[in-house]
């Protein structure tokens, strides 16, 4: 393969490359040229991440897959959980070639029907004022062997968290203008971004092109959120974000 195709490959909120890099790796050794960009404030301080926000993540995205697209006939943007509401965000704003987002949230939390994974989520809006950084319990050594991730664990940084909240609102309002190709990947028990964002995305695009996967995680020690590096859904999203790019490029 020539490397007429590059994919960009985006992490989470308060996450790293890192957990980008089983992916890219194999997408990499196939040909294809990928760019990982750690988005600002990120993989650096709690106090960096807190200077950031919605704009400035977008930002950065958009400056990597312009870069890559003036270089490259076609540009593929994959993305875990932010990073997939971000590829969404380009496929609204841009002509990508194909768009994969895995466990990506338009909302984590709603009212009707009532729906939220933390209790604090509709109240950021008021607890930014009062804390700025809420510690949380960091994962297990248990649920890291599982699903090995890098990121700001025992801190989430309230601004860019609201920030980030009004990002998916914006998002899920201009979903239809996306027309690339589209897969999107879920895992069920899912407890950080709710199963049913896979369904709204699916059905708000307007890609002629989508498909969906659900899948099923066993363990009962981690979030089943991180798709990318979980050690029973790991080698299953590389294979269908493989399958998935390889067959657009061979249609081609």
């Amino acid at each position: 393969m020539t490397q007429r195709a590059a994919c960009l490959f985006l992490h989470g909120f308060g996450g790293a490359p890192f957990e980008m890099m089983p992916l890219a790796s194999v997408f990499e050794a196939r040909g294809f040229c990928v760019d990982i960009p750690v988005l600002p404030g990120h993989a650096s301080t709690v106090d960096a991440w807190s200077r950031t926000r919605w704009a400035d993540w977008l930002a950065c995205a958009e400056a990597r897959y312009l870069a890559l697209a003036a270089s490259h006939e076609r540009v593929y943007v994959l993305g875990l959980s932010m990073g997939g509401s971000l590829a969404l965000a380009l496929a609204e704003r841009h002509a990508v070639a194909a768009v994969a987002v895995l466990a990506a949230p338009l909302y984590l939390y709603r009212f009707f029907p009532p729906e939220a994974t933390d209790w604090r989520l509709p109240l950021t809006g008021v607890l930014r004022k009062f804390r700025p950084v809420w510690p949380r319990r960091p994962s297990s050594d248990a649920s890291r062997a599982i699903a090995p991730w890098q990121g700001y664990d025992e801190d989430i940084a309230m601004e860019p968290l609201y920030s980030f909240l009004q990002g998916i609102k914006a998002v899920r309002a201009d979903l239809g203008r996306v027309t690339a190709p589209l897969l999107a990947i879920h895992a069920a028990g899912d407890r950080v971004v709710p199963r049913s964002n896979l369904y709204e995305i699916l059905n708000k695009v307007s890609s002629p092109s989508r498909r969906a996967e659900m899948l099923t995680i066993r363990e009962q020690v981690t979030k089943h959120h991180l798709l990318t590096t979980h050690v029973e859904t790991r080698d299953e999203v590389i294979r269908l974000c493989l399958e998935f790019v390889e067959g657009l490029e061979v249609e081609r």
